[in-house]
């Protein structure tokens, strides 16, 4: 079977969306640009405009513009995390990727993927059977590709192993039997093939530098002269090969400081450091990895071997160096801020919350004065050997029409849309002003149907996620906003009384809300407009009230046996009656609980019903009694495997039925005038092989029957959540988690 014809049976994936009732509908992308991981580049060796990126939840990106515009290509890509990138020297519309979950091949410029498999373990369902490290073509025979297995980012998945096809990724065999002299655990970070010797091959391992000099089968290390054995890239010097550099990574917290760069001048055989001008500073005992100096990246001129240039991945040093006497000397020639050795170099764009961290770094070996870095949100790119910097995600546009001015300015995206997102909210009163809650950039609204963003957290304590938010329709102005931290349980709930352009934190530990990430904040509009009493949700914590704005808090947990409460809803009614879904306790499998007193006692429901691991619960506003429940597939400690999917009851929680199987369901959005025509998104784990989720699905009938809304146009079918526009429900909005956000029109 072909590419082509392997494309159209693939799936693919979506951020935000939005509905048309048209049979000429189709997938938009929008968005702010930026804000996520790019840990790979590469420019095309056969056309300077064209540049790819790899992103860690987003998959593959391509420029042919120099980076001014990019479009997402993910089209039979099996997993999203893009690790390496190695374009074919010779055929330019052949490119390979590594992902944590194999090697793909496009055969089309990357506007189509397949899966290369044979001579590869099995895919796995709960672990990642072959995550690629490294990747590297010979120069000599293009058919042979060499692939280093490893995590090099989470320092995981080390089996010291090579994998080579001869055939241009047909066929896969283990190289190094038994290892080959690679360590058995050592983690493939880069690889190089020798342009010229043939069968000449480096590996760097976080166990050791490695040449093979049989085509892979058997290795050496090569150590004389580095300190220890943890490298991280290779570089050598095409014209002059037996130039070569290193990157050293040195442990954080630990002096002496022995990470940097080493040159061999012999092929490898020894080493010599190369230090001068490079920051060597060292976070305490202890401290995050970030806080160490350790410069990863590394290019090498093409015809120059004195030529180069490193990137440091610290925050404390977030630098680019070059060299232009062999490493002698390196000169800084990043400056993210004016300083005493100089004034800024960069157009930073809008996301100034963090450092350019270099996590991606590529020369373009056409014309070696042009560069790209890629960070954990950033891509910047110079025409001037360094000396300036222009970012590459995003550019500046005029302040809409009925749009304030704002500090960052207001922005619209060029195609790398990297982010994850929480939730899409539609203003009450206006349809073209949107509410965007993120991961990790926060929240960022829009005046014009979301093709202009600016970020509003000012006076937000965590600006970084907002997981929801809910807008008083009586009172426009006052927006209630959960927020908190992506990775750790803390959180509060914020308050806006000028439409989102300023905040107050109102819940807090000091108002009776304890700190964690706070979702499921449900405005109850049968309070008093000035004095609402709203609900939320605190993770691990339960459900909390609130019946003076916001202004206090008290807790709502009384007859839930524990305090995991996965979802809330509301009755469309009776406006004291609210259901929440419970994950799996200690002593008590999940399940559905009902007040009938605004939280003040809850009763379980549902009879032996149980669903170990809820999402999403909501109820019908053109049907009371109809409730959608979205819960994913686990096994209980007990090894009892609770099915995953949709569920419905018809009887307001007394009993259930499954309409909808699938391992990992979100999402959930139901019409407000019938209670048949439901959407759903499905998700699923990133931490095995095929981690793309299920996408958007509708059913019109209930759940009878169902007809899936992916196109290849959706490129992350990782949804997060749905919502319908209240101004017209036939317009559906979705954030997913890897593309930014999707809008669905003619």
């Amino acid at each position: 079977m072909s590419l082509r014809c392997l494309s159209f049976v693939c799936r693919v994936t979506t951020l935000v969306l939005a509905l048309s009732a048209t049979s000429h509908a189709e997938w938009r992308n929008l968005g702010p640009g930026g804000g996520g991981w790019v840990p790979c580049l590469a420019v095309s060796p056969h056309d300077s405009k064209v540049v790819y990126a790899g992103c860690d939840v987003g998959g593959f990106y391509k420029s042919t513009d120099a980076g001014a515009t990019w479009r997402i290509f993910n089209t039979g890509l099996h997993d999203l995390y893009v690790e390496v990138i190695a374009p074919h020297p010779v055929n330019p519309r052949v490119i390979y990727i590594g992902t944590e979950g194999g090697v793909h091949r496009s055969e089309d410029g990357g506007e189509h993927w397949q899966w290369l498999r044979e001579g590869f373990p099995a895919p796995q369902g709960s672990s990642f059977s072959v995550p690629i490290g490294a990747l590297a073509i010979d120069p000599q025979n293009p058919d042979t590709v060499y692939a280093g297995i490893g995590r090099p980012r989470w320092g995981k998945g080390g089996t010291g192993t090579i994998y080579k096809t001869t055939d241009g990724g047909v066929h896969w065999q283990i190289v190094n039997a038994n290892g080959g002299g690679i360590d058995r655990e050592a983690i493939v970070s880069d690889l190089v093939v020798h342009p010229t010797v043939k069968g000449r091959v480096f590996a760097a391992t976080d166990r050791g530098l490695y040449r093979s000099d049989d085509e892979g089968a058997t290795w050496r290390r090569l150590e004389n002269g580095l300190p220890h054995s943890h490298t991280r890239r290779v570089a050598l010097c095409t014209a002059k090969p037996d130039v070569m550099y290193v990157t050293l990574h040195t442990k954080s917290g630990e002096q002496p400081w022995q990470g940097g760069v080493y040159r061999s001048d012999d092929g490898g055989e020894t080493w010599t450091p190369r230090l001068q001008g490079l920051s060597k500073l060292v976070g305490k005992p202890g401290s995050a990895a970030p806080l160490t100096s350790n410069v990863d990246r590394l290019v090498v001129h093409p015809t120059n071997p004195d030529i180069a240039y490193v990137g440091d991945t610290a925050w404390v040093s977030a630098f680019i160096y070059k060299t232009t006497d062999g490493g002698q000397h390196w000169e800084r020639v990043l400056f993210s801020k004016d300083t005493k050795e100089r004034a800024s170099n960069m157009d930073y764009g809008w996301i100034t919350a963090w450092g350019p961290t270099v996590m991606g770094l590529a020369m373009d070996a056409r014309a070696p004065e042009t560069l790209y870095f890629s960070t954990s949100g950033h891509i910047f790119r110079t025409a001037d050997r360094g000396d300036h910097w222009e970012q590459k995600y995003a550019r500046r546009v005029e302040t809409p029409k009925g749009a304030p001015q704002t500090e960052l300015g207001w922005w619209s995206g060029t195609g790398l849309e990297t982010t994850c997102g929480h939730e899409v909210v539609v203003h009450p009163r206006d349809p073209q002003r949107l509410f965007f809650a993120y991961a990790d950039i926060g929240l960022l609204q829009s005046f014009d149907g979301g093709r202009s963003f600016s970020p509003t957290v000012r006076e937000m304590k965590h600006t970084g996620n907002t997981f929801t938010l809910v807008i008083d329709p009586e009172a426009p102005g006052t927006i209630f906003a959960g927020t908190g931290w992506w990775n750790r349980n803390e959180g509060d709930v914020c308050r806006s009384v000028d439409g989102g352009l300023t905040w107050s934190v109102v819940g807090r530990e000091e108002t009776g809300l304890p700190s964690g990430q706070t979702h499921h904040l449900i405005l109850d509009r049968s309070s008093a407009v000035g004095a609402r009493r709203l609900f939320v949700t605190v993770k691990d914590k339960g459900v909390f009230l609130s019946e003076d704005n916001g202004n206090t808090w008290q807790p709502r947990n009384d007859g839930l046996p524990h305090p995991g409460v996965k979802a809330l809803a509301q009755h469309t009614g009776d406006a004291a009656t609210l259901f929440v879904a419970l994950t799996d306790g200690k002593n008590e499998s999940g399940g559905i609980y009902r007040s009938t007193n605004r939280g003040a006692h809850w009763q379980r429901i549902g009879g032996d019903f149980a669903c170990a691991d809820p999402q999403m619960l909501i109820t019908c506003p053109s049907d009371p009694q109809r409730l959608y429940l979205a819960s994913r597939t686990k096994f209980t400690k007990e090894h009892k495997l609770h099915q995953g999917g949709i569920f419905t009851s018809h009887d307001g929680g007394a009993t259930w039925e499954r309409i909808l199987e699938d391992r990992f369901i979100t999402a959930l959005a139901v019409d407000p005038k019938d209670a048949n025509l439901l959407y759903v998104g499905g998700m699923d784990h990133p931490y095995h092989d095929e981690a793309l989720g299920s996408g958007v699905q509708r059913t019109r009938d209930g759940g009878k029957s169902w007809e899936s809304l992916n196109t290849p146009a959706l490129t992350c079918t990782k949804i997060a959540s749905i919502t319908l526009d209240p101004h017209n429900s036939q317009r559906l909005c979705v954030s997913t988690s890897g593309n930014g956000m999707f809008v669905w029109e003619e």
